[in-house]
């Protein structure tokens, strides 16, 4: 699916995972994040009507979304005020993951970066993986 061409809508990831990637000028794929069950995104597309950049969201195992227009949206939120708060918490949640990210861009070096995502992965996942590393290899400084 894309979502840089015609409709901006929300994506709800009910269950699967899904990859949400650019495709560069050369036609490689950069893979910018992963979704799983329970994730949320494209949130802006539901406040602002705006141009973005066009993401190709590819399922990487079996997956069920649901997608909410700008408009349904904005009539939702009028009827449903719980609903508007649980989302407000959503994207807080994605908000502070965000500022996180850009912190270990502009604090950390590459290797602290790699090993800081690393580690969320593993949290993240519950899936750890074995990389053989001495002190002088990346571990410290």
């Amino acid at each position: 699916m894309s979502d840089g061409q015609g409709e901006q809508a929300l994506l709800l990831v009910v269950a699967g995972k899904a990859k949400v990637s650019l495709l560069t000028a050369d036609g490689n794929e950069n893979i910018l994040y992963l979704l799983k069950g329970g994730d949320v995104d494209g949130q802006a597309a539901l406040f602002v009507r705006h141009p973005r950049l066009a993401r190709l969201i590819k399922a990487v195992y079996p997956t069920t979304v649901i997608r909410l227009r700008h408009d349904a949206f904005q009539d939702l939120l009028a009827s449903s005020p719980l609903l508007a708060r649980e989302l407000l918490n959503s994207f807080g949640a994605r908000l502070a993951e965000l500022e996180v990210d850009n912190s270990r861009l502009h604090l950390l070096d590459a290797k602290e970066r790699l090993y800081a995502y690393l580690l969320d992965w593993e949290r993240d996942y519950q899936s750890s993986t074995h990389l053989p590393a001495s002190d002088d290899q990346g571990r410290g400084r």
